[in-house]
């Protein structure tokens, strides 16, 4: 088994190295968005790479786990068994199985997945709201909505993580103006309607010159400390409010968040489960014209399998995603948005190579696997490897910040862009380039 200390002495020089490649000079210009949208699909909890993406079928049987893998469409690559839909379509997204960042922690881990910086004792008691801006709500400030009253971040169904614990989807020094927009409880099955969410449905009998008197009423209330105020928080508050008055009347938007619109064959194509509507509601979204959504596929620790993780993997996990992802590429395509939509399936980190005493894999942030597609992307790539018990990336080691750098890219995001923060220069991104074999 590889040394700790080695491991550590690995990931650190590594980091390193990517930290001085991050310098203003060293980042490819930004010129026009290549890719008009973004949804990242996030594992919340930890996905096991070895049961997924990553599978060591010569390792010893206490690493290897229970699976088989399966040809996939990509020469010589092979995947998890439970994985048949994705693996025949990997010469339509790229796999990246030398990822790492450099915390095991679900809190510091899920900020760092979120919005690319650590955050060192990040917890769901004093430290469980952002410490800096998630790439959503950066999005929305530099990229803004692309339709009038068209919100221009999405959380699917909430911006909160680890049950609601945490919230670092959110917009931190930015403002309230770049906040998600949240979709609300999804349908768990492909036949229950989807209720919009009650603040954007405006009550049915308040006649519109009754409710815009309320609006006065509001900014005349507003206005008494307007001037008190130095921190810009009531000018966020009043786009933001703004922004959700528009929506309400808005038929675009009311629209895109209309799940019932969607054909009962459709629904059912996804999934008749909280991933599949999830995901289904995601490509609403994008095809409506939201430029970035992010889509919890867990309502608290789903893929946080320190028990029975190979059940759980096999009939909870697994299948629902393959299902749910295979068809958003498909319906991507079919669609004619793929090119344009750009697509990531991620977790905070991965799960340990050894399996514990209880059937299961704990936390581990040495090595772990993305997958990458659309926006522009080149695809058909499987980059990186691990060693042979997938404990640390062996070749073309991959910083989880150079996964962000690559979407900001394609996005038209120059990650060097500061915003000032207390009288500091906060960046986009303190390191990470993009991927330049994806681009």
């Amino acid at each position: 088994m590889t040394n700790p200390s080695t491991r550590r002495v690995f990931l650190r020089t590594s980091g390193l190295a990517i930290g001085a490649l991050a310098t203003s000079s060293a980042r490819a210009a930004v010129a026009e968005p290549v890719a008009k949208r973004a949804i990242v699909l996030f594992l919340q909890g930890g996905c096991s790479q070895l049961d997924s993406w990553d599978l060591k079928p010569n390792a010893p049987a206490e690493y290897r786990g229970e699976f088989d893998s399966i040809a996939t469409a990509t020469p010589g690559y092979r995947v998890c068994e439970h994985l048949p839909m994705l693996a025949a379509r990997t010469n339509q997204f790229n796999v990246l199985r030398s990822v790492h960042h450099g915390t095991p922690s679900h809190e510091a881990a899920i900020h760092w997945v979120l919005t690319g910086y650590d955050y060192p004792g990040a917890n769901t008691t004093t430290k469980n709201r952002n410490d800096k801006p998630s790439v959503g709500s950066f999005v929305a400030k530099v990229r803004g909505s692309s339709k009038p009253g068209l919100p221009a971040y999405f959380c699917v169904p909430d911006k909160g993580q680890l049950g609601d614990r945490v919230r670092y989807a959110d917009s931190h020094f930015l403002g309230m103006a770049y906040s998600p927009f949240e979709s609300g409880p999804i349908p768990v099955d492909a036949e229950t309607p989807y209720r919009v969410p009650q603040p954007l449905v405006m009550f049915r009998d308040m006649p519109l010159t009754r409710f815009g008197e309320r609006q006065g009423l509001l900014q005349q209330l507003d206005s008494f400390h307007r001037e008190a105020d130095a921190s810009g928080m009531m000018s966020g508050m009043d786009l933001f409010r703004r922004t959700a008055l528009d929506m309400i009347n808005h038929p675009v938007t009311q629209a895109a968040i209309d799940l019932s619109q969607e054909t009962p064959k459709t629904r059912q194509r996804y999934g008749s489960n909280k991933f599949g509507q999830r995901v289904l509601m995601a490509r609403r979204l994008a095809e409506a014209g939201v430029p970035f959504t992010l889509v919890n596929l867990a309502d608290n620790q789903d893929w946080d399998t320190h028990t029975d993780n190979f059940n759980s993997m096999k009939t909870r996990l697994l299948p629902l995603l393959d299902r749910a992802v295979a068809t958003l590429l498909d319906e991507l395509t079919e669609r004619g948005l793929l090119d344009s939509t750009l697509v990531a399936v991620v977790s905070e980190f991965g799960r340990t190579p050894k399996i514990n005493n209880n059937a299961g894999r704990d936390h581990w942030s040495d090595v772990f696997s993305v997958m990458l597609t659309g926006g522009g992307l080149k695809t058909g790539q499987v980059l990186g490897t691990s060693n042979a018990r997938a404990e640390i990336p062996q070749d073309r080691p991959i910083h989880y910040n150079d996964v962000l750098a690559t979407i900001y890219r394609q996005l038209g995001i120059a990650t060097d862009r500061v915003f000032m923060h207390d009288g500091r220069p906060v960046p986009i991104l303190y390191q990470g380039t993009p991927i330049p074999e994806l681009i």
